[in-house]
C-alpha cells in the first residue's frame, strides 16, 4: 500500500467520456497513445469497436447493483491504461458503469505512459501491465485496494502461457484471451467487483 496519491500527481486525466472521444478520435486518425507502431494503431482502432460494443451490450447483474448500492466509502478510481491495451477496452467499459450506479465513485483515467511514476508503485509481477485500478480514499488519498491487469482467470492464462511457453504464438494466444472475453460476457469481472466492493468497503 502506498501512503498518499494526490490529484497533483496525476498528469492528464480523463473521464471515461473524454478518454472514449480519444480512442475514437485515436482511431480515425491512425494513431495511439504512447510509443507509436502499426501494431498499436490496428489495435487502438479494435479497441474502439469493442469499447462501443460493451457499451452497448454489457448490463450490469443485479447482485453487482446491489453491491454498488451498498458501497458507501467516497473514493476516487484511478485507472490506468493506453489506446492500445486490450484488456482495457474489455474490462474498462464495464468498471464505468459501475462508477455510474454509485454516488460515491468518481473515476479518473490516466495514460501509463504518462504518469511511470504511479504504475511504478503498482507493478504487477515486476512488469507495467494495465490496466491497473487503484482505489483511492477520497479524504485521506491513501489506496484501499488495488485491481488488474485483468480478470483472475484471464491473468492465470496469460501467467501459464508465459511460464510454459507452448506452441502456439502470440497472436493466437491473443485471439484465445478475446474469445474468452466474448464467451464471458463480463460476468467474471462483474463477479470480481462485487467481492472488491464488499472489502473495500469493510476497510473503512
Amino acid at each position: 500500500m502506498v501512503a498518499s496519491l494526490t490529484p497533483e500527481n496525476f498528469i492528464n486525466p480523463y473521464t471515461y467520456e473524454e478518454y472514449k472521444t480519444l480512442i475514437y478520435t485515436l482511431a480515425e486518425s491512425s494513431s495511439n497513445t504512447g510509443d507509436k507502431s502499426e501494431e498499436r494503431v490496428l489495435a487502438t482502432k479494435i479497441n474502439a469497436q469493442r469499447i462501443k460494443r460493451i457499451d452497448k451490450q454489457c448490463e450490469l447483474t443485479e447482485n453487482l447493483i446491489n453491491s454498488i448500492q451498498n458501497f458507501k466509502t467516497d473514493c476516487v478510481w484511478i485507472l490506468i491504461t493506453e489506446s492500445w491495451c486490450g484488456d482495457g477496452a474489455q474490462c474498462i467499459p464495464v468498471i464505468s458503469k459501475i462508477v455510474e450506479q454509485s454516488q460515491n465513485i468518481e473515476l479518473k483515467l490516466l495514460l501509463r505512459d504518462e504518469n511511470l511514476d504511479i504504475i511504478d508503485l503498482y507493478l504487477t509481477n515486476g512488469s507495467r501491465s494495465v490496466p491497473k485500478l487503484i482505489c483511492l480514499d477520497k479524504n485521506s488519498n491513501e489506496d484501499i485496494g488495488v485491481w488488474g491487469p485483468r480478470p483472475n482467470e484471464i491473468q492465470k492464462m496469460v501467467l501459464d502461457y508465459k511460464k510454459n511457453n507452448p506452441n502456439s504464438t502470440h497472436d493466437e494466444f491473443v485471439n484465445n484471451l478475446h474469445l474468452w472475453y466474448a464467451r464471458d460476457k463480463t460476468q467474471s469481472i462483474q463477479d470480481e467487483f462485487i467481492d472488491l466492493l464488499n472489502a473495500w468497503n469493510s476497510k473503512l
